[in-house]
């Protein structure tokens, strides 16, 4: 619902008698359960509280936590719907740039893409690790607490740490193109693991702050795929952070959630050795060749799958619900009533679908 309600926003299309209340109190009058998993990338407190995002460095107002950037410093230009940032450092500078397409906003997107990635070429590497050496981080529940409030019973509240698990995939996903960061890891990768020494307090000050905190479920880490972030690669890398976590989370009475939106197909046996509890959001056939019940098949007393972003329900439910032979083999219509597996799946209405 909230890509939904962003994009109804944007195109001044939400109905007037909506148009007063908030998304928790939409999904009350419409009879819904309340998303709160994956945290809209544009509600920010300031206005240059997004500036960092080609860093993947975010400051949103229900994180709980804020990341602060010393010693260096920032010029930012503003072209249209494109912002470029200049870091100039004493080992270098770098430069990011991001924007929205009118595609996007009208899609009701909230994360915006990067156009210039920073890690172009191995001296950026030195200029990288001072930036990431000059952040500090503070708790800041305030805004979760809040958001917790507001979502009452109807949903639950995560507490949403990171989109990448560890310094390496952090790189991968957010500093370089994936072309750049697998010819980097195979030609100069001391650049690249003193780069996640430089990087490691901020990933453990925030799982700190996630543990020592109020939410009861954290998320952290996603967008796993087994052809990028392949078998071998997340066993030495991702595997044990999450597995680590999850134990401290564990051991605190909270649970871990993970967001598991691509092929899984042969990531699934290592996502159950790292032991976590919620597969947030997968992508069953035929957006990737898993299907439904094989994912049941595989978390069956092993934890829950949450269908809430992008796959469950836009694989799967996303076509004529009249017609019980078009939900395919994991879904199926009885007596007008859908039918299915009564083990622990969340589902829910990928952006896919309720963008338009």
């Amino acid at each position: 619902m909230d890509f939904w309600h962003r994009a109804r926003l944007h195109q001044n299309t939400l109905p007037s008698e909506l148009r007063p209340l908030t998304l928790p109190q939409i999904a009350d009058r419409l009879g819904f359960g309340c998303y709160s998993t994956i945290p809209d990338f544009t509600d920010c407190v300031e206005e240059d509280d997004m500036i960092d995002r080609g860093l993947g460095i975010f400051r949103l107002r229900a994180l709980p936590y804020r990341v602060h950037l010393r010693n260096v410093e920032r010029r930012v230009t503003r072209s249209g719907r494109e912002t470029v940032v200049e870091y100039h450092t004493p080992k270098g500078a770098l430069r990011t740039a991001f924007l929205f397409t009118e595609e996007m906003l009208a899609g009701g997107a909230s994360m915006s893409w990067q156009t210039e990635l920073p890690i172009r070429k191995p001296e950026d590497f030195d200029a990288a690790g001072y930036l990431f050496e000059n952040l500090e981080v503070e708790p800041r529940w305030e805004g979760y607490l809040a958001r917790r409030d507001e979502v009452g019973e109807r949903g639950v509240a995560v507490g949403w740490l990171a989109g990448t698990a560890c310094p390496i995939h952090h790189i991968l996903k957010e500093l370089m193109t994936v072309e750049t960061f697998y010819y980097a890891l195979a030609d100069y990768p001391e650049k690249i693991f003193r780069l996640c020494d430089q990087m490691q307090h901020l990933y453990a000050k925030i799982q700190e702050i996630g543990a020592n905190g109020p939410a009861e479920i954290l998320h952290l880490g996603a967008n796993y795929d087994d052809a990028i972030t392949y078998p071998q690669f997340f066993r030495q890398h991702i595997l044990p952070v999450l597995r680590d976590y999850a134990e401290v989370l564990h051991g605190k009475g909270k649970y871990l959630m993970t967001h598991t939106d691509g092929e899984n197909r042969r990531l699934i046996p290592l996502y159950l050795e790292a032991g976590f509890d919620i597969a947030d959001s997968v992508c069953p056939h035929p957006m990737t060749r898993l299907s439904l019940d094989e994912y049941l098949d595989a978390f069956d007393g092993q934890g829950g799958i949450d269908g809430e972003g992008h796959g469950t329900a836009g694989g799967i439910v996303g076509r004529d619900h009249d017609a019980g032979e078009e939900l395919g083999p994991d879904l199926a219509r009885k007596d007008g009533h859908l039918a299915l597996d009564p083990r622990r799946l969340a589902l829910g209405l990928g952006e896919h679908l309720v963008g338009r």
